[in-house]
């Protein structure tokens, strides 16, 4: 991508995010996470570039920081500040190369200089522990959640399925809210079995011989 690509491809997570306000939507999440485009531009193992856009940490961060400024800037012009903005991260990579704690939580104190609503991490293990640029014997979770300090409602997930999972998570005192993927994935009727007591009917495996009954794609913010 030549540099006025990459602007150009700013401004599409901009006109994404005013179609989801025009649609009547609340708000949209970023998503920094995963392994997906944001974060192979954060990433030194994936952004190899040495112009405006990679090279240094402070020119990693501008794609992510530029995505946010555009869809606020959206937002001002339909004058709607009750349009939440919210932007979601994995914390650390794996490789010499790869994203660390470090470099993650220079990320964080950018973020939270920026019109967000909430953070969100996303993890694989809700308990999982630093790997590296922090102090390796605390939680990925707890170290983000000491860095923000308040300032923003802080949302995590890894590997929560059943309503114990959720609160036992949501009681660490990490997060203001626990967010659900894969569970409510697997089980389309979550709500509805943890408020009606049927917690033992909760699925954390697929079955494939019932996979019609896997009709949503959707996250529960759980809190």
């Amino acid at each position: 991508m030549t540099e006025q690509e990459v602007w150009d491809m700013v401004q599409s997570y901009a006109y994404a995010a005013e179609l989801v306000l025009r649609a009547g939507f609340d708000g949209v999440e970023i998503h920094g996470a995963n392994g997906w485009q944001i974060q192979q531009f954060f990433s030194a193992a994936t952004n190899l570039r040495h112009d405006y856009w990679g090279g240094s940490l402070e020119k990693r961060m501008r794609f992510p920081l530029a995505i946010v400024d555009a869809i606020d800037e959206m937002r001002r012009k339909h004058h709607r500040p009750d349009f939440i903005i919210g932007y979601r991260f994995s914390p650390e990579e794996p490789g010499e190369q790869g994203i660390t704690m470090k470099e993650m939580l220079a990320l964080v104190d950018a973020l939270l200089e920026k019109p967000l609503q909430y953070l969100h991490i996303s993890l694989w293990d809700f308990y999982k522990k630093v790997r590296r640029g922090a102090d390796t014997n605390l939680t990925r979770m707890q170290v983000v959640h000491d860095r923000i300090n308040g300032r923003l409602p802080f949302f995590g997930s890894g590997n929560l399925y059943t309503a114990d999972d959720m609160l036992k998570a949501y009681q660490t005192g990490w997060v203001e809210s626990v967010s659900i993927g894969k569970s409510i994935m697997l089980n389309p009727n979550l709500v509805d079995l943890i408020e009606n007591g049927r917690e033992a009917e909760i699925q954390t495996t697929f079955d494939w011989d019932n996979a019609d009954f896997y009709h949503t794609n959707s996250v529960l913010f759980w809190s």
